[in-house]
C-alpha cells in the first residue's frame, strides 16, 4: 500500500518523519496520494489527448500523432487501478476502524475513479477488480451498465455516510476536512452520471422501487437538505497545487520544448473570438509575433496538420497562439486540477430543465452556468454576452437551447479530464470536424483500446469483453454510446 508523500501546507500531510520506523497504516496516510496520484493522472491526460480530441488544444512540431488519431498505447489503466488498490485499501481500514467519514470519502474516489475507466474504455474490471487478497488475479470484465448501477450506488452511500457528526478526517488536500464539501461532491457527480444515461432507457433502484433516469435526477435536485449539491465556485472539486515538489501542478515538471508543442485549437480559438470571450486569454496567450508589435492577436492552430504542415501553419510558430505558458507551465501552483466544477452543475441543471426533467427554468440555469464559467477564472462576464447570436437562449427551440448548453459546456470544461469529450460522444455538442490529416478513417474515436498487456495477463475475461462489446478499437461504441 502506497503512504502519502511530505508537503509544505497544513494540507499535505508530512507522514514520513522517520522513514526507518514502521507505521500502522490508517486512511489519512493514503488519501493524500489517492486525491494527488488521481488528480494528476487525470490532468496528464486532459494535456495529452482529451484537449486534442474536443480541439481544445492542437499539436504541432514532431509527436501530431495523437492529434491524428494515431492511439496506439493512449490511456490511463494501470495509473487509475494503482490508485483503486489505495482506494479499497482506505475503505476497508475505515470500516474496521469505525471510521464512516473515511469510508464515504473512499466512496466518492473510487467512484470517480472507476467512471473515468469505464467512460474510456467501456467494459472493464469493477467487481474482482482489487481483488487479489481474495486469490482473484484475472479479474472478470464487469458490464457498462451495471458499473454504473454500482457507482451511482456508492455515490447514495456516500451521501448517507458523510454527516456532520461521522468524524473529522485528515490528509485531505482537496477539501481541507471539509465533509459537507465531500458530500456535495457525491451528489454533484450523480448528476453527471445520471446524465450522462439520457439516452439509455433504464430504470434505477431508488427507495426500494424502480424508476426512470430523470426521475433519480428530479429526487437529488429536490432534496438539498438531504442530498446537497455544488452551490458556489466555493465547492469546486480543483485541487490547488503548491510550489514544490510533489504537490507541483504535473505539467510544469515537463519539458519546456515539449509544452510549446501543444498550441490552442483554432476550434476553440475561433469559437471564443467570436463570442469576444475573455476565457480566451485565460486559456492561451496571443501570438509572440503580434505581442512584440503591439497589437496581441489570437491564432489557432487546425487539429491534425503533420508534423511539417504543424510548423509552418501562418508563418510558423512565433504566429501561432499557444496554452496560457504561466498559468499551465511556468508558475507551479497557478492552475488547478479539475474534478468538477459548480458550472458544470449548473449546466446538467439546465439540460435538465430543458428535458423535463426539472421543472426550474433552464434559461436561468444556462445563464448562470456561464456566468459560474467566468468566475470561477476570475473573469466578469461581458456586458451584452448572453445578447449575441450563437449565445442568446431561444425559448421555443428545444434543440437549439441544447446546443447552446453544450456548446457553452464545452468551454466550461476545459481541462476537465475528459470529461469535455465524454460528453460530446452523448451530445455530438459542439460540431467538429475529425482532425484534417487523421488516420481514422475520418472518425472522432470514441474510446480508449484495452492496453496489450490485458491479452496475456487476463485473456479469458479480455475476450468475453470483445465478444460483448465488439473489436479493441478506438471506434467500437460502447453501452452508454449504443
Amino acid at each position: 500500500m502506497a503512504v502519502a508523500s511530505t508537503g509544505c501546507d497544513s494540507r499535505f500531510e508530512d507522514v514520513n518523519d522517520n522513514p526507518n520506523e514502521p507505521k500502522e497504516v490508517t486512511p489519512n496516510l493514503l488519501l493524500p496520494d489517492i486525491i494527488r496520484g488521481s488528480v494528476n493522472t487525470s490532468v496528464n491526460t486532459a494535456h495529452t489527448t482529451g484537449n486534442l480530441v474536443l480541439q481544445y488544444t492542437a499539436k504541432v512540431s514532431f509527436a501530431t500523432e495523437i492529434d491524428r488519431y494515431n492511439w496506439a498505447g493512449v490511456g490511463y489503466w494501470q495509473p487509475l487501478y494503482g490508485d483503486l488498490r489505495n482506494v479499497e485499501d482506505m475503505i476497508q481500514i475505515a470500516q474496521e476502524r469505525d471510521q464512516p467519514q473515511y469510508e464515504g470519502v473512499g466512496l466518492v474516489l473510487k467512484s470517480w475513479i472507476f467512471s473515468m475507466l469505464t467512460n474510456a474504455y467501456g467494459d472493464v474490471p469493477y467487481s474482482e477488480s482489487v481483488a487479489v487478497q481474495e486469490g482473484i488475479e484475472t479479474p472478470k470484465y464487469d458490464r457498462q451498465e451495471a458499473i454504473y448501477r454500482g457507482m451511482l450506488a456508492d455515490l447514495r452511500r456516500a451521501n448517507e455516510l458523510l454527516t456532520p457528526g461521522s468524524g473529522s478526517i485528515q490528509g485531505d488536500i482537496l477539501y481541507d476536512g471539509d465533509l459537507m464539501k465531500w458530500k456535495k461532491l457525491a451528489n454533484s457527480l450523480r448528476l453527471r452520471l445520471l446524465m450522462r444515461l439520457s439516452e439509455k432507457d433504464i430504470s434505477l433502484n431508488l427507495d426500494g422501487g424502480d424508476v426512470p433516469v430523470s426521475q433519480a435526477f428530479q429526487s437529488i435536485t429536490s432534496a438539498p437538505d438531504a442530498a446537497p449539491v455544488f452551490t458556489s465556485n466555493d465547492d469546486n472539486a480543483a485541487l490547488e497545487y503548491l510550489d514544490s515538489r510533489p504537490n507541483e501542478w504535473p505539467r510544469h515538471t515537463s519539458r519546456i520544448g515539449t509544452f510549446r508543442t501543444f498550441r490552442l485549437s483554432e476550434t476553440l480559438t475561433d469559437t471564443l473570438k467570436h463570442f469576444d470571450d475573455p476565457r480566451l486569454s485565460v486559456f492561451g496567450d496571443p501570438t509572440a509575433a503580434s505581442v512584440e508589435d503591439g497589437s496581441p492577436k489570437f491564432v489557432g492552430v487546425p487539429n491534425g496538420l503533420t508534423n511539417d504542415a504543424s510548423d509552418g501553419f501562418n508563418g510558423g510558430r512565433d504566429f501561432q497562439s499557444g496554452l496560457n505558458f504561466t498559468r499551465y507551465y511556468d508558475e507551479p501552483d497557478a492552475a488547478k486540477g479539475l474534478i468538477m466544477t459548480y458550472a458544470e452543475v449548473l449546466f446538467l441543471k439546465a439540460e435538465a430543465a430543458e428535458r423535463g426533467w426539472i421543472s426550474s427554468d433552464a434559461q436561468t440555469h444556462y445563464r448562470e452556468a456561464v456566468k459560474a464559467s467566468f468566475e470561477q477564472y476570475g473573469q466578469s462576464t461581458p456586458p451584452g454576452y448572453f445578447g449575441q447570436a450563437g449565445v442568446s437562449y431561444p425559448t421555443n427551440n428545444s434543440a437549439q437551447a441544447r446546443e447552446r448548453i453544450g456548446t457553452q459546456k464545452w468551454i466550461a470544461l476545459f481541462y476537465t479530464g475528459l470529461e469535455g469529450w465524454f460528453n460530446w460522444r452523448r451530445t455530438g455538442i459542439p460540431d467538429i470536424d475529425p482532425s484534417v490529416e487523421n488516420v481514422n478513417g475520418d472518425e472522432i474515436p470514441v474510446r480508449f483500446r484495452y492496453p496489450e498487456s490485458e491479452q496475456s495477463l487476463n485473456a479469458d475475461n479480455y475476450q468475453a469483453a470483445l465478444d460483448r462489446q465488439g473489436p479493441n478499437s478506438i471506434n467500437t461504441e460502447m453501452w452508454l454510446l449504443e
